[in-house]
């Protein structure tokens, strides 16, 4: 990890697009500004961390649901389907 010191105004640069600026320092918070692209997303550690917790739940039950969801399915496109066959096979007799 890099550790440097910054005084209120001064800036770090972060490849060729992204600036952090160091806007104010008050009782141990230090508020920053960060310019850059709106393709980047920018987190505060504790929500990116929960996002990640929610996606890692939402992929392990969704599985499982898609997979029962996909079975029901099969069910009942192959019960579509021989019904068709039994009304094509009665029309033709």
């Amino acid at each position: 990890m890099l550790s440097l010191s910054r005084k209120i105004g001064e800036k770090l640069i972060i490849g060729d697009n992204i600036v952090i600026t160091i806007l104010s320092s008050d009782r141990g918070t230090i508020r920053i500004g960060i310019e850059a692209p709106k393709d980047i997303p920018i987190y505060r550690k504790e929500i990116y961390d929960k996002i990640v917790s929610l996606n890692q739940l939402a992929s392990k039950s969704d599985v499982s649901q898609l997979k029962e969801a996909i079975s029901n399915n099969s069910i009942i496109l192959k019960n579509k389907l021989e019904s068709k066959k039994a009304d094509n096979q009665n029309s033709n007799n």
